[in-house]
């Protein structure tokens, strides 16, 4: 499929408006979270966000200022280098603050997945290369957000998963 210059322009600033849209929402999360590792957790996505906004705005502005879209290098964020490790999560409460925390979680989770899904369609659909390798990069950086935020979940359910590993088993071996 062959994309305009105009068409270039326009997936990119819908991305920075994606983008902005998820900082927001996380900032708004991590204000009305009580618990310590759900905030930062949202803070930490926010500034994810606010790093894909950087990345989507500077290729925009060469964009728009006649060049073509060059290769952009981008690093494991934080949230990436995360490695399932073993770790005992303390005790929470759950009372109200844990009810909207996990409220939170899901609508998080719901954004990255539509997010990274929005990246995977425009890396289908432009020709770049270039433009190809930004979107499905920043495609797989939502998807390391969903990981952790299903990991938080999950531990705040207690479903004996975190990172999709067993905390236990039934069997009683480790």
């Amino acid at each position: 499929m062959s994309i305009t210059f105009e068409d270039s322009l326009k997936i990119l600033k819908t991305a920075i408006e994606v983008e902005d849209n998820g900082l927001e929402t996380f900032l708004k999360f991590a204000r009305k979270t009580k618990d310590e590792t759900g905030k930062n957790i949202f803070i930490q996505l926010a500034l994810d966000e606010h790093n894909h906004r950087l990345i989507l705005e500077k290729q925009l502005n060469k964009l728009m200022s006649g060049k073509k879209w060059e290769p952009v290098e981008i690093p494991k964020s934080a949230i990436e280098k995360l490695s399932p490790a073993v770790r005992e999560k303390q005790k929470r409460t759950r009372g109200e603050s844990g009810l909207a925390e996990v409220d939170a979680l899901n609508v998080a989770l719901d954004l990255e997945r539509k997010t990274a899904k929005f990246f995977r369609e425009q890396a289908e659909n432009i020709g770049e290369p270039e433009a190809k390798n930004l979107f499905y990069r920043l495609a797989e950086w939502e998807d390391s957000h969903f990981d952790i935020i299903q990991a938080e979940l999950d531990s705040i359910n207690n479903t004996g998963f975190w990172f999709d590993i067993p905390e236990f088993r039934m069997d009683g071996k480790f």
